[in-house]
């Protein structure tokens, strides 16, 4: 998946994904389109999507066939020192005696 910052994030927390289709598409207007992960308190994040019948830099007039379009954000939280947090883990009961 091409994403705005191009990464992936491993193990996300928040994960949307939406999918479109058509059969056909005609841009009047050339689109802005920007994209934006931010996390609270700490974190990373990516978006991107994946196309197929309609190119990165459309055209005005253009018809545009059999379209698909995937769009992927993710993020995950990290602790303060910026490393992955670890899942909680329950302690082992003790050996059978």
């Amino acid at each position: 998946m091409s994403g705005t910052d191009g990464g992936a994030v491993p193990d996300p927390d928040v994960e949307i994904t939406a999918g479109v289709r058509a059969d056909e598409l005609t841009f009047h207007e050339v689109p802005e389109v920007v994209s934006r992960t931010r996390t609270e308190p700490d974190g990373e994040g990516t978006a991107g999507s994946d196309r197929s019948g309609v190119p990165y830099g459309v055209r005005t007039g253009t018809v545009y066939r059999d379209v698909r379009v995937d769009y992927r954000l993710a993020a995950r939280l990290t602790d303060p020192a910026g490393t992955p947090e670890a899942p909680a883990r329950e302690p082992e009961p003790p050996p059978a005696e």
